[in-house]
């Protein structure tokens, strides 16, 4: 476990830095006079002095340094000394709202379980909205996680070291966080499902798994598909939990469209191509699609079986597979997703049921499950994006292979954990990305 101090507040202004010999030794600057202090995106000169007097888990600063870093004094923080800099922290921002009115008494209450393991995170946990960012000054009103109170304090505090966002930004926003931060805001860009393909279908170890794709431009993209598989899904690129999804396939000359809406299922028939054009280009007009090889993917009582792997970094820039969960849908539904009917397990359970094999037939294909899951993060990551979490949806056809169907960058639901009543996974998944949050701080 990590040495932490506190903060004391000195009455003076003289810059002063005062640590014990201990300390000193501990941090290694025994023999420095002079260095600065950094806490997120401030630094401020200061007169590194060692008194006996200090106890050792104790740092007394000045109360200029307190004030012009903002720094709060009712949590408890870890000492990194990179030549002359000494950095206080890890100080980590999470980018949560677009307004800060959002924050409720109910919702800041709820969001107290990112701070569930601040005895080993440590630092000041901040959260804020983007409304409250002062570009100008590059300070943030938010709330700093107290643990002492067990609450969110309110306060004005400087850019954070590293920031874990869960809200859309432009690229205003983004060019000015990379100007002042560097390469510490995560997940730093949202890809879709096409974007996906175009970096991946070439990887080494991804590329084999990916369902052949292409970007819908006119229904003439889903005849030439139909010409090679049995049938395609035209997925919206950008979609979520399922939603606008619609199933093509061939029955004799007529075309089938399956799809599912407002919780049931629905099917279209087209006698012919030109019916199937007239319909298709008017009704995929409204954004982006894509049109995906359809896999002949494991079924569990007439219902069709998939997987999601919660991928995360950890304090150590390593992607760890943290979860796998099955969902089985709808009998019916050409979707798995829980928000459209259908129902989460534990993967290695519906691994068991729909293989009708033994616990070490499941485990192995789970296994490399979560193989592919990693391997596949690492070189999402030679594409130049800081990602810390992705769910990737991961299906099994008929024939035991492995299939990359997408990659959710934009906040992967962890309500998985909750449908399989496992509360304690949940925690742990919610607050696994403040771990590489402080990797990225500098801890």
């Amino acid at each position: 476990m990590s040495k932490t101090y506190i903060i004391k507040t000195d009455s003076n202004n003289y810059s002063d830095f005062t640590i014990s010999p201990k300390t000193a030794e501990q941090i290694n600057t025994i023999y420095k006079k002079e260095a600065y202090v950094r806490f997120g995106c401030k630094r401020y000169y200061v007169n590194v002095k060692i008194s006996e007097y200090i106890p050792d888990n104790v740092i007394v600063l000045s109360k200029d340094i307190v004030s012009d870093l903002n720094l709060p004094d009712y949590t408890s923080y870890e000492i990194s000394v990179n030549k002359n800099e000494i950095i206080v922290g890890p100080y980590i921002g999470l980018l949560l709202k677009k307004q800060d009115k959002d924050f409720t008494g109910t919702c800041l209450k709820k969001l107290l379980i990112y701070a569930k393991d601040y005895s080993v995170l440590n630092g000041a946990i901040v959260i804020f909205a983007l409304d409250k960012v002062d570009a100008a000054n590059l300070l943030i009103e938010g709330f700093c996680y107290n643990p002492q109170l067990d609450s969110w304090q309110r306060g004005t505090f400087p850019y954070p070291s590293a920031i874990y966002r869960k809200i859309g930004l432009n690229d205003q926003w983004k060019n000015h966080f990379l100007s002042i931060m560097g390469d510490c805001v995560f997940n730093s860009h949202y890809f879709n499902k096409w974007y996906m393909y175009k970096w991946l279908s070439t990887s080494t170890t991804a590329g084999p798994h990916l369902p052949c794709t292409t970007f819908f431009s006119s229904c003439n993209d889903v005849l030439n598909m139909l010409k090679k598989f049995d049938k395609v899904y035209i997925k919206p690129a950008s979609g979520l939990k399922g939603h606008g999804i619609v199933q093509a396939s061939m029955n004799g000359n007529s075309i089938v469209l399956r799809y599912r809406d407002k919780a049931k299922n629905h099917e279209t028939v087209l006698n012919n191509t030109d019916e199937a054009c007239a319909y298709m280009d008017k009704r995929f007009t409204d954004r982006e699609y894509i049109v995906q090889q359809g896999i002949d993917l494991l079924m569990y009582d007439e219902k069709v079986v998939d997987f999601r792997c919660v991928v995360q970094k950890n304090q150590w820039n390593k992607w760890e597979c943290m979860a796998v969960f099955g969902r089985c849908g709808e009998r019916g539904s050409v979707v798995s997703n829980i928000s459209s009917g259908g129902t989460a397990f534990y993967g290695e359970e519906l691994l068991k049921m729909t293989l009708l094999s033994s616990y070490e037939r499941a485990k192995e294909v789970r296994e490399g499950i979560e193989y592919l899951a990693v391997k596949a993060c690492y070189e999402l990551d030679e594409c130049g994006i800081n990602c810390g979490f992705l769910g990737l949806d991961i299906g099994v056809d008929v024939y035991g292979y492995l299939w990359l169907i997408e990659i959710n960058n934009r906040d992967p639901c962890l309500l998985y954990a909750l449908d399989v009543k496992d509360e304690e996974l949940y925690y742990r998944l919610k607050t696994q990305p403040l771990y590489y949050a402080k990797y990225l701080a500098g801890f």
